[in-house]
């Protein structure tokens, strides 16, 4: 979604990830050079929709489960917030290691 909204090629991302392993600043700047479409409204375009999307069920259940939150009235619904759990649990599961 984000490499549509950016006119970043998938593939190219991955390929200039995977063995670089770059830093938040330096994948930045690789993404400035490389993007597309990085303009002030293309990026807006994609924040809000971005702040629009819900994951299904399933996958907010997953996410919760595997996380130790109830998905009750109380838990989060929208994808920012379940992908961040997400990123977080991830990133400590990581560091544990």
């Amino acid at each position: 979604m984000t490499c549509a909204a950016l006119g970043l090629d998938e593939q190219a991302v991955k390929d200039y990830i995977e063995p670089n392993k770059p830093t938040y600043p330096k994948f930045e700047a690789w993404v400035e050079k490389n993007a597309k479409s990085l303009t002030p409204q293309a990026i807006e375009k994609h924040n809000a929709a971005l702040r629009g999307y819900h994951h299904d069920a399933e996958t907010r259940q997953s996410i919760l489960g595997m996380r130790y939150f109830p998905d009750d009235a109380s838990a989060p619904r929208d994808a920012v917030t379940l992908n961040n759990l997400d990123d977080w649990y991830e990133f400590q599961q990581a560091v544990l290691k």
